[in-house]
């Protein structure tokens, strides 16, 4: 196994830590300290925390995107509705709540201004939908009539895409609270599936 750059132990360390303590508590001499690296190495490859905060979200939006390009296997001649519910029962959370536990730290803390424009633009891009297969999967079903088409592509897709990120911070982040705020026996991976496939279903 390749030894780990220097870049990288920092950005693995300070993911651990800003999902652990919050970026706002977190300082910089913590993460250097971490990695037996003194500060102003760490502020070499990183002048400042929101810097280093913003290159994580870039680095765990791709990782969310390359899980959620899903081998559907072949989908030749199925409908878009067909390919939508195809993805919704491949994708399994489990694999990601570390990247969505920093999602929701990553919003809480840049409610304001992002550092700057160059991390803004790279943040933007990384949000691309003609990236993510659900837009295209939606997008077919849209064309082929097996979804409602009262709504439009980005319509339909963002709302599923920023309804699914939101519940799933929400499930994670009290994942040992919930069980005891009538919430024990609800599937919410199943309730959500059921709600958004006949939402959009054409009928």
């Amino acid at each position: 196994m390749d030894k780990l750059t220097t870049r990288q132990r920092i950005l693995i360390e300070a993911e651990k830590q800003f999902i652990m303590l919050g970026i706002a508590s977190v300082q910089m001499t913590d993460i250097a300290a971490a990695i037996n690296i003194n500060r102003r190495t760490l502020y070499r490859y990183f002048p400042t925390k929101d810097e280093l905060a913003f290159e994580i979200e870039v680095m765990v939006m791709k990782q969310l995107q390359d899980y959620l390009t899903l081998d559907l296997g072949d989908m030749t001649g199925k409908t878009g509705f067909e390919k939508v519910t195809a993805y919704f029962f491949q994708v399994d959370l489990e694999n990601v709540k570390e990247q969505i536990k920093f999602t929701a730290e990553f919003d809480r803390y840049f409610q304001g201004n992002y550092p700057n424009p160059v991390l803004e633009q790279s943040f933007i891009e990384a949000l691309n939908p003609n990236q993510d297969q659900l837009f295209l999967y939606i997008r077919d079903g849209v064309t082929d009539g097996s979804i409602r088409n009262d709504m439009t592509v980005e319509e339909l897709y963002h709302f599923i895409s920023h309804s699914f990120i939101s519940l799933f911070q929400r499930l994670i982040l009290r994942e040992n609270h919930l069980k005891y705020e009538y919430c024990d026996n609800i599937d919410f991976h199943k309730s959500f599936q059921k709600i958004i496939l006949t939402g959009i279903q054409r009928t």
